[in-house]
Parts: C-alpha cells; structure tokens; sequence
C-alpha cells in the first residue's frame, strides 16, 4: 500500500496540532498570518522604498496515510520561476522542529538563504523525520518573500520539488 504524505501549512501564534494546519499544494506570500488567505485579497506591493517582507510560510509533511514501514530522507529544492528584479525568496537551510509566529519583518529562523541557490537534489535542503504512523511529521521549511522597491511589476511563481523515500 502507498502511503499519503500531505504538504501542510501552519499560521498563528503557537502550533495548535490540526486547528491551524492547511494541507496544500500552493501557498502565497501575503501580508497577513493566514494559511487560508488570498494573495488577491493580501497583496505584497512594492514598497517606494527598502523592502517589504511576506509573513513567514511555515510548510512541514505531515503522514496521512502510514507507509508499511517508513518515509525518511526528504528532501526539497527549487526548480523554477521568479527570479525577476527585485525579489528574493529566503529559506532555512537547516533544521528546523521548533514552531513560532510567523512574522513579516526580515526572518530569523534557521540559518537563512536564497532558495533558488538549492536548485537540485544534490543540494537540496535536507528535512528531519522519520515518518511511520499517521500524524508523523518532518522538521519545517520557513519560507519569506522580500521585495525592494525596483522590483518588476506581475504576478510570480516558483516550483519546488519535495522528495522522500518510502519502505
């Protein structure tokens, strides 16, 4: 039997378990704390100066359905979009299994880079977990969205690519 493994999505002051949690396959850098926000109804604009920040977009995998042994050794890593003039997405580069608030002032969590930098699976970021029954989790990727104020005007995306093994 396969095993499901759900990208989710965390918001608010504290990890509440499920009550804050989002399974989603696209998430958007807004100006509020909100996994279920809309990137129409809160926009990152340009700033007319400096740069404006997203709130932080706390993912982790979360095991829906248990494998028959084990998922381990997951990995992520960018594959396309949004390197247009003057923004920047930032990620942690390390491990990460403690939670906080979200904020949108320049992140702090993890040791931070440029996630288009981590561009195949030989230098990917590495997650934390071992995942056998359901409700397991990984450690957390805490993504933001920097924008200056020279940025390119339009709507961007990125792709990234989430591995795992399974036994």
């Amino acid at each position: 039997m396969a095993t499901l493994i759900s990208v989710v999505q965390n918001s608010g002051a504290s990890y509440a378990s499920y009550a804050q949690e989002v399974a989603k396959n696209i998430s958007y850098f807004v100006t509020v704390d909100n996994g279920l926000a809309s990137k129409t109804a809160y926009p990152l604009s340009i700033p007319p100066s400096g740069k404006n920040y997203s709130y932080e977009v706390w993912i982790r995998l979360r095991c829906d359905l248990a494998p028959n042994d084990r998922c381990e050794n997951f990995k992520a890593w960018y594959v396309s979009g949004l390197p247009a003039n003057g923004y920047n997405i930032t990620v942690n580069s390390d491990v990460v299994n403690t939670y906080s608030q979200p904020v949108d002032t320049p992140s702090d969590t993890g040791t931070r880079v440029d996630f288009t930098t981590k561009n195949s699976e030989v230098n990917s970021i590495a997650l934390d977990g071992t995942l056998e029954n359901i409700g397991d989790y990984t450690s957390w990727l805490c993504f933001q969205l920097e924008v200056e104020s020279d940025a390119d005007t339009g709507l961007f995306e990125i792709s990234y690519l989430i591995e795992f093994d399974e036994f």
